[in-house]
């Protein structure tokens, strides 16, 4: 996990939406929702094939190499290369149409077996990409009928599911009440404090869905406030450690989530190099993490968020938190390793 500054996002910096969920979840079908829909905001829609999203042709209104212009000013976009080479591409083509109104955002629908991370992190640390794009969040489709099933047998599903940001929930009507539920603690097994949203057909309030700010500092201290970042800390200190870490390892392929506190200040520099140790050893996969923290010779706040093997250190975030806050998203992660690891870093008077 390298260390990163913090992205220059800019007031022409365009948001990046990474749409994953595993076969037959119903990206496509979203994908198709947001390049038809009159939702009052221009996307620019990456996919593999255009055959793929099966796209009305009474929408279209142009078409130039790989690239069709819809009367809804949204743009689909296939896939040339790799993935830096068309965002590259793409926002050549956002500067240089003349008299035409830019995209605003950019969403990347990946495969049904893809795992977000090497995705995300290509965004991240493309030098080229960095102050003409930024990312705003992961959305995950999930079979609300297969996803338990999926999630305890294929390693691809759990990965979206704990990079997700939030998880929309599909082919509800082909289920009951208690399936529904079954589903949604399977999801939060793998990814305990992700949103959740439950629809058929993928009939979402499009531009909602897409506006995740992963990165805004505001919206992190308000989840904090609301208890979505940290965990419950009455029913982690009752929990079955034992009992907990085997649900988790049988059920989501080893993927869950950890929640760290402490009420007293941090030392930023020791928990960096922890995390980065962190980050490097073998006998687990850490894919996820996020945190607001309370540092000495810290005034304000400390942001922290890593993805994959990318780490970003962002202080002078706002009003300093009484108590840090870390959440960790892997899979085999050691819990008690983790918390010696994290007592290390509270800083010595």
């Amino acid at each position: 996990m390298a260390q990163d500054t913090a992205p220059q996002i800019t007031a022409d910096s365009v948001p990046v939406t990474l749409l994953v969920g595993f076969l037959g979840s119903g990206k496509t079908t979203l994908a198709n929702r947001i390049l038809s829909e009159q939702h009052q905001q221009r996307i620019a829609v990456i996919v593999n094939e255009f055959g793929d999203v099966g796209i009305d042709g009474q929408l279209i209104v142009g078409v130039d190499d790989n690239v069709v212009e819809l009367s809804n000013g949204c743009l689909c976009c296939t896939m040339q290369g790799d993935l830096t080479d068309t965002l590259r591409q793409l926002l050549a083509r956002r500067r240089d149409t003349a008299g035409a109104q830019p995209f605003e955002r950019i969403v990347i629908e990946a495969s049904g077996l893809a795992s977000p991370g090497p995705v995300l992190q290509g965004i991240l640390v493309e030098p080229t990409l960095q102050a003409q794009v930024h990312v705003d969040g992961v959305i995950t489709m999930a079979h609300a009928k297969h996803i338990a099933q999926q999630l305890a047998e294929h390693p691809e599903a759990s990965e979206q599911v704990a990079y997700a940001d939030h998880i929309i929930i599909n082919h509800c009507d082909q289920c009951t009440g208690d399936e529904l539920a079954a589903a949604e603690a399977a999801l939060h097994t793998c990814n305990q404090h992700v949103s959740l949203e439950r629809t058929t057909r993928a009939q979402v309030d499009v531009v909602r869905v897409l506006n995740q700010q992963t990165w805004d500092s505001a919206r992190m201290h308000a989840a904090l406030a609301n208890g979505v970042l940290g965990c419950d800390r009455d029913r982690d200190r009752d929990h079955d450690h034992d009992h907990a870490h085997d649900h988790v390892h049988r059920h989501t392929q080893g993927v869950g989530t950890l929640s760290l506190h402490a009420e007293s200040p941090l030392d930023l520099a020791r928990l960096t190099q922890w995390l980065l140790a962190v980050s490097q050893r073998t006998s687990h996969e850490l894919m996820r993490l996020k945190g607001i923290l309370n540092c000495e010779s810290h005034d304000q706040a400390v942001v922290i968020q890593g993805v994959y093997q990318w780490l970003e250190v962002r202080p002078e975030a706002g009003k300093r938190p009484a108590e840090s806050v870390l959440v960790l998203i892997g899979r085999h992660l050691d819990e008690a390793e983790l918390r010696r690891g994290w007592a290390e870093c509270v800083a010595r008077a």
